[in-house]
């Protein structure tokens, strides 16, 4: 796969089905989610799709730990949140599918209603996870997770807190 192709593949990016696809299999592997190591709680996914496809938020992630952010750089973030809870559904649809496919294991969490994932790296096709491809989701993956540390482990209010709240961000509960 070239990068026209990965271009083709994310013409409307909230719509995309196989960005959001893509982007969260990068992620687990990224975040070396596999061989039972778990991704607690896949509702941090989106928020983390929204994050790492765009070069702005990391790059106001990394330069912020504190609420001293510029008003553009929080409605930004902001903007990054709610396009998160809107891609909640269609990332847990994605899951499953994925699921069915082998790519992914989903196991059930502490409570009923969570959600945690393995990615499942042997039976992806080969070349699927192409850093060549996907270079900037995984340079990008790389920043985040030093920005956002143990975000595989932490709940989703205290990755929300480390995300968003923590930075002057206000958001309402999930």
């Amino acid at each position: 796969m070239n990068e026209t192709a990965k271009k083709s593949l994310m013409f409307i990016s909230s719509d995309d089905f196989y960005l959001l696809t893509y982007a969260t299999i990068v992620i687990l592997d990224s975040l070396d989610c596999t061989k039972g190591r778990v991704f607690k709680d896949y509702r941090k996914i989106p928020f983390i799709i929204e994050l790492i496809t765009n070069n702005r938020n990391i790059l106001i992630l990394e330069s912020s730990t504190t609420e001293s952010l510029h008003k553009g750089d929080k409605d930004f973030l902001f903007r990054s949140y709610t396009n998160g809870l809107a891609k909640r559904s269609e990332t847990l649809k994605i899951l499953f599918t994925l699921e069915k496919k082998g790519y992914v294991f989903l196991h059930k969490g502490d409570t009923g209603t969570l959600v945690n994932i393995t990615l499942n790296r042997e039976e992806l096709p080969p070349g699927f996870l192409s850093k060549k491809v996907f270079q900037s989701e995984y340079m990008n993956c790389e920043k985040f997770k030093r920005a956002i540390q143990r975000s595989t482990a932490i709940t989703l209010d205290t990755f929300l807190s480390k995300t968003y709240r923590d930075r002057g961000i206000k958001i309402w509960e999930v």
